[in-house]
């Protein structure tokens, strides 16, 4: 059975294949090294013992002519071979060259000088192809070799990893369905809860304090419903946008989490610009409610929770444990919490981070630890935008 793999695991697929592609193409490339060196110093000798033996010819020819008292009658070397012979003053005497020589100290020849002059040969110089052939087929071979390598290593790599992959994804698979049965089953006691919470604040029922506790309590489990709901379904989901005031969504999430925010004696200001959007409602609504069930969440007990919004930029500051440079971008990964310390199941940013790529809103976090963190959705300005 194949599977489709999510953009982190197609990630950790990529760098996996990059790393064992990598090694195995730097562990071929020593061998590689070291084989072509061991080749190329094989044939360089074989030419050098090759042009020793016609050097030893020409030179038992010359020898031959001049003990005969006869003139030397040059002949064309074998195949692959050039043969210059020249005089003492580097005159060249004959020669199967198709250029001049005419610098010997610089030539890449093979220059031999004869011990006395034979027949007025001083010198015998000597050049081959064949080697350099062999050198270029040998480097071919072995980039052939490599690419072939490369190419098996690849593909072996891919379908290793998928397989590696596959129990982890399934595991993921099932927990995904789990959420979404959970979310499923948690809708009718989450929506009677809500609903029995209304009609006894409308009832003569008068103990407040039973009352607020069942109304927190209730706004809690709703807000974690409504992120599991939402990361179970949202790829489903229907997508209705329509143009509304933001500021008008923004005070409607504080009046609900003020009752939260007063069991650590917490307050939520607001400061709010009439902003008109073109989005989904329900999702942005989202995006605000887990920024402040955060601030709320990881807020000292008796501060201030300031809401701004204002030329497109919302803004939910908070005074708390604040988080470290390092952490301020691994936090909007799905499953990352700040803190052990503190519950939650490290969804919510998860989600701001989603909705907010869908709808082009600029999101990013400023914090001192120990003391503050800022929050900031830059809005786009367009008025009518379109769901990516």
């Amino acid at each position: 059975m194949d599977i489709f793999l999510n953009k982190e695991e197609q990630g950790a697929l990529w760098r996996f294949l990059i790393i064992y592609v990598t090694s195995a193409l730097f562990l071929m490339s020593i061998i590689a090294i070291l084989y072509y060196n061991n080749e190329t110093n094989k044939l360089h000798e074989k030419r050098s013992m090759e042009i020793k033996t016609v050097v030893m010819s020409y030179e038992k020819e010359l020898m031959q002519a001049e003990m005969d008292k006869v003139p030397y009658l040059f002949h064309p070397p074998k195949e692959f071979f050039t043969v210059a012979l020249l005089k003492e003053d580097k005159q060249t005497l004959f020669s199967s060259f198709k250029t001049p020589l005419l610098d010997l100290n610089t030539t890449p020849y093979a220059v031999h000088r004869l011990a006395t002059p034979i027949n007025g040969v001083a010198y015998i110089v000597v050049d081959e192809e064949m080697s350099e052939r062999e050198i270029l087929k040998l480097k071919l071979i072995i980039l052939f070799t490599m690419v072939i390598s490369a190419i098996f290593v690849g593909v072996e790599g891919y379908f290793l990893s998928r397989l590696l992959l596959k129990p982890v994804h399934l595991r993921i698979e099932k927990l995904n369905h789990f959420i979404k049965d959970s979310s499923h089953e948690l809708n009718t006691p989450v929506a009677a809860l809500m609903m029995s919470v209304s009609n006894l604040k409308q009832s003569s029922f008068k103990d407040v304090r039973v009352i607020n506790h069942i109304s927190i309590s209730t706004k809690l489990i709703s807000q974690i419903y409504n992120s599991l709901s939402y990361i179970a379904f949202h790829d489903i989901d229907e997508v209705f946008e329509e143009s509304f005031d933001l500021a008008l969504l923004v005070q409607e999430s504080v009046g609900f989490f003020n009752e939260i925010a007063s069991t650590k004696d917490n307050i939520i200001t607001a400061q709010l610009q009439t902003t008109f959007v073109y989005m989904d409602k329900s999702r942005i609504q989202k995006v605000i409610h887990n920024l402040l069930s955060n601030a709320i969440k990881y807020s000292y007990p008796k501060t201030a929770i300031c809401v701004k919004l204002s030329e497109h930029l919302l803004t939910v500051k908070n005074e708390g444990v604040g988080i470290c440079k390092e952490n301020q971008k691994s936090i909007f990964k799905r499953f990352e919490r700040r803190s052990n310390a503190v519950g939650g199941f490290g969804i919510g940013l998860d989600i701001v981070n989603s909705v907010c790529k869908m709808y082009d809103i600029k999101v990013w976090v400023e914090s001192i630890p120990n003391k503050e963190t800022n929050f900031f959705l830059q809005f786009p300005l367009t008025q009518k935008l379109t769901k990516k």
